[in-house]
């Protein structure tokens, strides 16, 4: 059970990933978390089992708005400081042969979830409240086979902005986090070879984007609202022609006769 003191969070897509850093982080910082995750599963018993008595595990598929109606009646009589919009899909498409099932489906949980949950839970925010949505790089450029992801991340950061346009009468912050490629279960030979153009040379860990949810909702963020902040470890600075033709210079320059 939450203690009468304790901060209290709720957080979307709690069980593996960015989603286990950010619940694990909340915990040992003393928060009390509602953690949401489509099914039990052995990865979110696991987590359970281990934030235990400080997390419930709520299960609900946040695809559907009966769903989140129900998980929204479940936590009605319950006061949050901090709202973690964590929960997201994507799946790979073929542009021309296109799906609208999967652009519905993702635009379900990585959008309308998110613009249903926090509206309906407005009232439940403590003054000095604060949301934090995870959105992606991906939602700051096109995409060849995970269009729907794209967009929905896209319109997930301009939420992100009308919100906090919104909420700051109501002295509740909301903030979107935007991760580069970070290597979790979702990581694929692809993505891994994205370290090889990073400009630190490897690709994110998700306890990197626990600690930037960790600063936006404590006090050292407090005149921070409306912002996405981008977390890719500069992956986003590097053009690949221009870094090719600088290694193909070097390389020149290396082999040019001295004097």
């Amino acid at each position: 059970m939450k203690k009468q003191t304790q901060k209290t969070a709720l957080i979307t897509g709690f069980s593996r990933g960015i989603g286990a850093a950010i619940t694990t982080q909340l915990v040992k910082e003393g928060y009390y978390v509602y953690g949401v995750s489509r099914s039990e599963s052995e990865s979110s018993k696991a987590l359970v089992q281990k934030l235990k008595p400080n997390i419930t595990g709520l299960y609900f598929d946040l695809e559907k708005k009966k769903e989140v109606e129900l998980m929204l009646e479940k936590l009605k009589k319950v006061k949050f400081n901090v709202v973690v919009n964590n929960a997201g899909v994507i799946e790979m498409e073929n542009f021309k042969k296109f799906d609208y099932k999967i652009w519905a489906k993702t635009l379900n949980i990585n959008l309308n979830a998110i613009l249903l949950t926090s509206v309906r839970l407005i009232n439940q925010m403590e003054e000095g409240g604060s949301i934090v949505n995870i959105a992606s790089t991906d939602g700051m450029t096109g995409s060849y086979s995970s269009m729907s992801y794209s967009a929905s991340k896209a319109a997930l950061i301009n939420l992100t902005q009308s919100l906090a346009l919104n909420y700051g009468k109501y002295k509740i912050r909301v903030n979107s986090i935007s991760p580069g490629w970070i290597n979790t279960e979702m990581a694929t030979e692809s993505s891994l070879e994205a370290a090889d153009l990073s400009p630190l040379g490897r690709n994110g860990k998700p306890s990197e984007i626990a600690n930037v949810v960790s600063f936006l909702i404590s006090p050292k963020a407090s005149f921070i609202t409306g912002s996405n902040i981008i977390v890719d470890g500069g992956y986003g600075c590097v053009d690949y022609i221009m870094r090719k033709e600088s290694q193909e210079s070097s390389i020149d320059l290396e082999n040019a006769p001295a004097g």
